[in-house]
C-alpha cells in the first residue's frame, strides 16, 4: 500500500478512505469482568437503598370502600371516617384505585376514536373502531351532559367506545374534613391530567354540552382514558395543597361505580410523594435484587479463578 502523498488532503482522510484507521478492541479479562460486576452491583444496591428510604418516608392512607357503599339508583352519598397517624406534607395527592379491572385488554384498548376525542364530528360509519359502543343506543346514553337535552339514540355516541363507556364516576366531594378540629381541606381537581393530553388530544366538538353524554375535556375523563398497564391500578383524582396533621377525618363519597360485575375492589387513597413519585417498593426491590445478583456473579467468578485458574488468563494475586 502506498504511503500518503501530498495529493492526499491529510493522513486521516487517506486512512479513513482506505479503512486503515487505528482501532481499539477491548479484550475482557477475568479481572475486568469482576470489577465491572462489582461496580454495577454497588450502583444498583445504592439506588435500591435510596429508593427504599424515600418510599419509607412517604405517608399513605388507603382504605377500601366498595363494601361499605352499595350501588343504589339514585346514588347515595356516604360519610367514611378514616385516621391519619402522621403529618402529611403538602401537596397531598388524592387517588382512587381499582383492582381486577383489565384496562390492558386488546379489544378494550382499541375501542376508541382519537379523531372524535380531538373534537372532530364523526359519523356512525366512521366509528368502527369503537365497536361495540358506536351509537348512543349501544351505550345506553339518553341525556346530554348538560342534564337536559335528550340524545338521539341512533346518533354517534360521543365519546364512543368501551374505554369511555366504562368511565369511573364515583365522586369524593370537594374536600375532606378533620373531625377533631372541624377544619376542611379542599381537593383541587385541576392539573391532574397530562398537559400534552389536555392541549393536544382532547378537544370539545361544537355544541358539546348537547351532543356529548359526558364532557370529553374534563380532566377526570382524560385521566381515565390514559389506560393502565396492569389490572390493579390507581388514578389521580386531585391534590390537597395544605399539610394534613394527624387526627380523625372523614370524606363524603358518592358511589355510582359498580365493581361487582368484575369482582373488583375500590380504594380511596391519600399519599405524599417524592422526586420518584409515590410509594414504590417494587422498583427499590428490583434494584436491590439486580445489584445483589451482580455482586454474586463477581464472587462466583473470583472463586472460580481461585479454584481452577485458566491458563491463558493471569491469576489474581
Amino acid at each position: 500500500m502506498k504511503a500518503p502523498t501530498k495529493e492526499n488532503k491529510n493522513t486521516f482522510t487517506y486512512a479513513f478512505k482506505q479503512q486503515i484507521l487505528r482501532a481499539w478492541q477491548p479484550v475482557p479479562t477475568l479481572l475486568s469482568t469482576v470489577i465491572i460486576f462489582i461496580v454495577i452491583g454497588i450502583i444498583f444496591i445504592a439506588f435500591g437503598v435510596a429508593l427504599l428510604i424515600l418510599s419509607n418516608d412517604i405517608v399513605e392512607v388507603k382504605f377500601q370502600y366498595d363494601g361499605a357503599t352499595p350501588i343504589q339508583n339514585p346514588p347515595t352519598s356516604y360519610t367514611i371516617p378514616f385516621t391519619i397517624t402522621e403529618t402529611m406534607k403538602a401537596p397531598v395527592f388524592v387517588y382512587y384505585e381499582l383492582d381486577n379491572f383489565y384496562q390492558n385488554h386488546r379489544r378494550y384498548l382499541k375501542s376508541r376514536d382519537s379523531d372524535q376525542l380531538n373534537g372532530e364530528l364523526r359519523t356512525v360509519d366512521q366509528l368502527s373502531d369503537c365497536d361495540p359502543i358506536v351509537t348512543n343506543r349501544d351505550g345506553g346514553f339518553t341525556v346530554a351532559w348538560d342534564g337536559v337535552t335528550p340524545l338521539n339514540l341512533d346518533a354517534p355516541a360521543n365519546p364512543c367506545g368501551l374505554v369511555a363507556k366504562s368511565l369511573f364516576n364515583d365522586d369524593f366531594g370537594t374536600n375532606i374534613q378533620n373531625t377533631d378540629t372541624g377544619t376542611s381541606y379542599d381537593i383541587d381537581e385541576t392539573g391532574i391530567a397530562w398537559e400534552s393530553d389536555v392541549k393536544n388530544k382532547f378537544k370539545a366538538p361544537p355544541n358539546a354540552n348537547t351532543i356529548q353524554w359526558t364532557d370529553s375535556t374534563n380532566e377526570h375523563f382524560i385521566v381515565w382514558m390514559r389506560t393502565a398497564a396492569t389490572p390493579d391500578f390507581r388514578k389521580l383524582w386531585g391534590k390537597i395543597h395544605q399539610d394534613l396533621p394527624p387526627g380523625n377525618y372523614r370524606v363524603i363519597i358518592t358511589a355510582r361505580y359498580d365493581v361487582s360485575t368484575f369482582d373488583g375492589k375500590k380504594f380511596f387513597i391519600l399519599s405524599t410523594a417524592n422526586a420518584f413519585g409515590g410509594k414504590n417498593y417494587f422498583l427499590a426491590i428490583a434494584y436491590l435484587v439486580v445489584g445483589g445478583l451482580a455482586l454474586l456473579a463477581a464472587i462466583l467468578f473470583f472463586v472460580k479463578d481461585k479454584i481452577s485458574p485458566p491458563k491463558h488468563l493471569p491469576k489474581f494475586d
